[in-house]
């Protein structure tokens, strides 16, 4: 009888440490995610072809009085102006997000959808 007792607290036993185990483990990896510190962002299709703009976690972060000014990448041979205010840097830093339309280059323009990608 007592050799039954002591094997059930055994197991007992190794079952909760297994699962405290398991509860710590799916914890820490969560916790220690690194955020991504840029995300490359594709247009809207036009005249059959998209652009990429690259943005930087510190640059929104950093919102600049005068916005985020860069150019698109190249496709087509031509390249847009893409342009964030200021507001629109608070709306991503507030979790909402907004559409930014380039310059229009070659008789037309293209729209990007940016969100907050590191929260």
């Amino acid at each position: 009888m007592r050799r039954k007792q002591l094997l059930k607290w055994f197991f007992a036993a190794a079952l909760l440490g297994m699962s405290v185990l398991i509860m710590a483990s799916c914890n820490s990896s969560e916790s220690t995610k690194p955020a991504d510190e840029t995300r490359t962002f594709t247009s809207t299709t036009v005249e059959g072809h998209a652009h990429t703009v690259t943005l930087k976690k510190s640059d929104i972060q950093a919102r600049p009085a005068e916005g985020l000014t860069m150019n698109t990448s190249s496709s087509s041979g031509h390249t847009h102006t893409f342009r964030m205010t200021k507001a629109q840097l608070d709306s991503i830093i507030g979790s909402t997000p907004v559409t930014v339309t380039t310059s229009t280059d070659s008789g037309h323009s293209h729209d990007f959808a940016i969100s907050n990608w590191w929260w």
